[in-house]
């Protein structure tokens, strides 16, 4: 199961009439799998067309506070400050009963989660946000798919707080052990189980 693949079941289920791509890069990879009536794509440096040629924050700057979407898939800078951004503004402009995707919420090891991109697997410090998002918000169901590199679902709803044993709970070290109650882990198979309620 692919990020495409989730994002297409919350279309398909909820009858989602509009999309928007926070970081398409090569719309090919993505994007252009994607089956919706209308999509937005965004990406500073991108390698095919898309919609918007700038950062997801001069985007966000640019259209009316009235502009909503259905569904949008974050996959833009991977730094946890900017995800945040990215979902605060996401969640400004989600229609009611919308859906928020991020991408990149489980690196596999601690060269993975580093800020820098050295090449090779890379998911940033993504999950920190999610993390974050877990401890602070009690009105956010958040769940993350372990596939594809981890694959954070947010939606309106409740959340019972995640409590850290410590205040320090942003470190590869904690997230290696708790990661799966900290970030609310479900498998493929209980994604498939929970979207076909």
């Amino acid at each position: 199961m692919k990020r495409t693949d989730i994002i297409n079941a919350f279309i398909q289920k909820y009858g989602y009439k509009s999309y928007l791509e926070v970081g398409t890069q090569d719309p090919t990879s993505n994007f252009d799998k994607i089956n919706i009536e209308n999509k937005v794509s965004i990406d500073p440096f991108p390698r095919g067309e898309v919609t918007f040629v700038g950062t997801s924050d001069e985007y966000f700057d640019s259209i009316s506070d009235d502009t909503k979407f259905d569904i949008v898939f974050i996959d833009g800078l991977h730094h946890d400050d900017q995800v945040l951004i990215d979902v605060n503004n996401a969640l400004d402009h989600l229609n009611d009963g919308g859906t928020i995707i991020c991408h990149d919420c489980l690196p596999s090891t601690e060269k993975m989660q580093e800020r820098e991109d050295h090449g090779g697997e890379w998911t940033g410090d993504v999950w920190k946000a999610i993390a974050e998002l877990r401890v602070e918000r009690i009105d956010l169901d958040i769940k993350v798919v372990d596939t594809d590199y981890g694959c954070g679902i947010i939606r309106a709803g409740s959340n019972v707080p995640y409590e850290p044993e410590t205040e320090n709970y942003k470190t590869y070290a904690y997230y290696n052990l708790h990661k799966y109650r900290m970030l609310n882990v479900i498998s493929s198979e209980q994604f498939i189980q929970w979207i076909n309620k």
